[in-house]
């Protein structure tokens, strides 16, 4: 299948190759490097605010809120027509 990020991934694999074939303490010291860097980038993580879940609980109201509204006005109006009919 047909995808956009296939030089990356093929660039990925190449550096994984290139890493492999290092001899082993150039290799240590390669992955150490990566380790480091991918921890720094984790320490960057912004934790989420009050704002976010509120946007959160906002966007899964949007989406349920309106089926919800619907059931209840369908099974309202059948309520209301079965009174009619017997009542």
């Amino acid at each position: 299948m047909f995808s956009f990020n296939n030089k990356r991934r093929v660039e990925e694999d190449l550096e994984k190759i290139r890493v492999a074939n290092l001899p082993e303490a150039e290799r240590a010291r390669v992955l150490a490097a990566k380790e480091a860097e991918l921890a720094k980038g984790r320490a960057k993580v912004e934790k989420l605010r009050i704002k976010d879940y509120f946007a959160m609980v906002i966007a899964a109201l949007s989406i349920v809120l309106p089926y919800a509204l619907a059931i209840f006005g369908v099974l309202g109006a059948v309520i209301l027509l079965f009174g009619f009919i017997y009542g």
